[in-house]
């Protein structure tokens, strides 16, 4: 659904038109169209929730490679690298809008991720968040290997793990 008023809150396309951010944008995306511009049919971009899920899987995708010892956090390839720095794009645009797990996820993909508390956080965000048990289980884990003291990442470990 289009309104046909003057757009409240409004959101420029790459084509130009603007429409309202809530609720036709919201509600174009809800139903799944929202891949083209009611008007001219041009590239709609993706809502606040799709670039931080697109950004949150890319820092995944390349946690999970340093995890399994294919890559090294301090010395990522040229392509992990450029992944990591789109991802961190995407989530400071969804963040300047709002999203506040945005937010909290800047902060966790642009520290060092051997920092303890870094990934303390990370493990809390998937645990309560997206409800990913295992992602929020190494996450702990990582944490404790970096600083074997960390007691808060303990504790949430043994939390987790009680469940």
């Amino acid at each position: 659904m289009i309104c046909i008023g003057p757009a409240i809150n409004p959101v420029e396309l790459p084509c130009g038109h603007a429409y309202c951010a809530s609720p036709c944008l919201a509600e174009l995306r809800r139903q799944g169209v929202a891949q083209a511009c009611p008007q001219c049919r041009g590239e709609v971009p993706l809502g606040l929730d799709g670039l931080f899920d697109l950004a949150f899987r890319a820092y995944l995708r390349i946690r999970g490679m340093a995890t399994r010892g294919e890559v090294a956090w301090a010395s990522l390839p040229a392509a992990a690298q450029e992944e990591l720095d789109e991802a961190v794009a995407m989530l400071t645009e969804a963040a300047a809008q709002g999203h506040k797990e945005a937010e909290g996820m800047i902060t966790l993909v642009t520290w060092d991720p051997g920092n303890a508390g870094a990934q303390n956080n990370l493990g809390r965000l998937l645990q309560t968040e997206r409800q990913d048990m295992v992602g929020a289980e190494a996450a702990f884990r990582a944490a404790i290997a970096a600083d074997p003291g960390n007691a808060r990442a303990h504790s949430a470990l043994d939390i987790l793990m009680a469940m």
